[in-house]
């Protein structure tokens, strides 16, 4: 489905979290300038930042970078992109949380956040949940703390077919990519 501005009128507020966090988790990396430090809509590279992945075509210009979620909301709500401007002031809240996770966190954080943020808004993580499967990735902070094992105890350890974990994920329902986040 490709986001246009007549899509994301209809969009609820859990749709707009599946569909960024569904890109932003199959990117895996921010989108940044070449300075690899400040954050894009849209990078030259084809990565996109939270809000990025919802500009529809029609609405985005240069001119928008570097400009928060409030602000490009206020610059469009004048404009023929008005339309937009009003999405962005009914998701506001979550684009915002959505926003600074993608500019202040590091990308392997991104499940644990977009957890985070889901609890916050009352929101289904499923989506994060099918990528962490589908893109082999996980939402371990690097703060968690490890449980430290013995060499004793690893060289006792039976072996376990590994196999056995893959075919439970293979059985979930939700293995593959919906087609409402298809590019």
């Amino acid at each position: 489905m490709r986001i246009t501005t007549t899509t994301l009128g209809t969009l609820r507020k859990q749709d707009v979290f599946d569909v960024i966090g569904w890109h932003l988790l199959r990117q895996g990396t921010r989108a940044t300038a070449f300075d690899g430090v400040k954050c894009l809509y849209r990078a030259m590279d084809g990565k996109r930042c939270a809000i990025g992945w919802i500009i529809p075509d029609e609405v985005y210009e240069r001119s928008l970078e570097f400009l928060g979620v409030r602000d490009l909301a206020a610059r469009l709500i004048e404009s023929e992109h008005a339309a937009f401007a009003r999405v962005l002031y009914r998701h506001m809240p979550l684009l915002r949380d959505l926003q600074e996770m993608h500019d202040a966190r590091h990308p392997f954080e991104w499940p644990f956040a977009l957890r985070v943020i889901a609890q916050r808004h009352q929101l289904n993580v499923k989506v994060v949940a099918q990528c962490e499967r589908s893109f082999d990735r996980t939402g371990i902070a690097p703060h968690t703390p490890m449980q430290l094992v013995s060499p004793v105890a690893l060289l006792s350890h039976r072996k376990v077919k590994p196999a056995s974990i893959a075919e439970d994920f293979r059985n979930e329902e939700l293995n593959e990519t919906p087609e409402f986040f298809s590019d």
